[in-house]
């Protein structure tokens, strides 16, 4: 594994080799530590902890597939599949087989990266874009593949495969706003994730673009900027990552991981209900990460009005891959908000990915609630500055649902609408909440 380190690939349930030492050269050489959850020691982590952190890394598409059949490997072979895919693995890592060097590098926008066929001129600043931007040539090719195969087309390689099962590909904005493709092998970071739903699921592009901007214009923490490319039955979401850094013509990566590595947690144990204390993701085990990075109180307040705006957009799908530290520097940073997806509107299970005081629902949350949470994360709990703040938020959410362009924003508006009026009514606000068409709630 680099950072620069060496994962050998000795299969689990065997203690993994890795190691971060507190003498020697290793200090100097890794600015901070790996994760969270793998704090610098020097003592061998044994299986539970290395399996949380590296099982993380692993994505889930058609070429993980591929590579199982190809060399026979089980779904549990993390070391294995690593082997095969971890040269270009989440964060500023790789793991690759011992011996070999580092695989990332920095990009050269001129020189590290092929421009897609008829790819639109982006803006640098997502939030320049003012409505969908259309898409031809390799780019519209390369959009309908992952609509409807979930997969690139044959022609094209993916020299930097992501995680998640929806139909995704890292891009790289040029210049003068071009799309690129680093070129195969030269381990340039990309700057962009563009992701395409089914045809029958075209609707979340609008969808979760607007909440994204919701998210970012009710509460004081960053979230990502993203836009729509394309439109009718082919659209995708354009998302700016936040795990980069653009200096001159270069293109740098930052290391980040989500909270169910920094947690040390498998990706099924990413909501609360999935896992048994300690070993879950819950307000407590939280708060510990938000103790650890560089501002904690600033980091608690940031946590507790992303978690409101969340219940506000109806995105009870918060889950632990859907936050993420940041490593600027010796303790990190809490990530911008990501993955902002109203799935209120979806036939899914609404309960929240984490308890919130006693509720698991959104709509069940109240004053007593949000002051057992917010304790639970390491603040002092639901005074009156909290209070004002979460009134606050939840004003500037209903003003954002009525400037919701119609008819995409109609079903978004509802649900703030809806959840405004149950975290108003609970929490005693007693706000007049514009009428609603009701939003059903699938309830465990």
């Amino acid at each position: 594994m680099h950072m620069s380190q060496t994962l050998c690939p000795i299969p689990f349930p065997h203690p993994c080799p890795y190691r971060t030492r507190r003498s020697g050269t290793l200090p100097r050489a890794l600015p901070h530590p790996v994760s969270a959850s793998l704090p610098v020691q020097e003592a061998p982590f044994g299986d539970v902890a290395t399996r949380g952190f590296f099982s993380n890394l692993l994505f889930e598409n058609e070429m993980r597939d591929q590579v199982m059949q190809r060399h026979g490997l089980s779904e549990r072979d993390i070391v294995g599949l690593l082997f095969h895919l971890g040269a270009d693995c989440p964060g500023a890592i790789s793991c690759v087989p011992k011996g070999s060097g580092p695989v990332k590098r920095p990009g050269v926008l001129s020189a590290d990266y092929d421009p897609l066929d008829g790819s639109p001129s982006v803006p640098l600043n997502l939030s320049d874009v003012s409505g969908p931007i259309e898409v031809t040539g390799e780019l519209a090719r390369i959009m309908v593949s992952l609509r409807d195969n979930r997969r690139l087309p044959a022609e094209t390689d993916d020299p930097s495969p992501l995680a998640g099962v929806q139909g995704k590909i890292a891009l790289t904005r040029l210049e003068d706003g071009r799309l690129a493709l680093p070129k195969q092998g030269c381990g340039a970071p990309t700057t962009h994730i563009l992701k395409v739903p089914r045809t029958s699921q075209m609707r979340t592009v609008a969808r979760e673009h607007l909440a994204t901007q919701v998210m970012s214009d009710i509460q004081s923490h960053p979230a990502v900027q993203t836009c729509v490319l394309g439109s009718g039955d082919l659209q995708g979401l354009l998302v700016a990552r936040f795990d980069r850094r653009l200096e001159g013509e270069e293109v740098h990566r930052i290391h980040q991981e989500d909270f169910c590595q920094a947690l040390g947690l498998g990706v099924h144990l990413k909501y609360e209900r999935n896992g048994n204390p300690p070993r879950a993701f819950s307000a407590e085990a939280v708060g510990k990460l938000l103790n650890a990075t560089r501002l904690p109180g600033a980091a608690r307040i940031a946590f507790f009005e992303m978690t409101i705006a969340n219940m506000l957009l109806g995105n009870s799908d918060n889950h632990a891959k859907n936050h993420a530290l940041l490593y600027t520097g010796q303790r990190p940073e809490l990530a911008p908000a990501y993955d902002i997806d109203p799935v209120l509107l979806e036939d899914v299970t609404h309960e929240m990915s984490f308890r919130i005081g006693k509720a698991r629902m959104a709509d069940d949350v109240g004053a007593a609630d949000l002051d057992l949470f917010l304790k639970a994360i390491g603040a002092r709990g639901f005074g009156r500055p909290l209070a004002q703040r979460s009134a606050g938020i939840i004003k500037a959410a209903l003003a954002r649902a009525a400037a919701l362009p119609r008819p995409v924003g109609k079903a978004l508006s509802d649900v703030i609408r809806q959840q405004a009026h149950h975290l108003s009514e609970n929490a005693g606000f007693d706000m007049d909440v514009p009428d609603f068409d009701n939003v059903p709630v699938n309830r465990p």
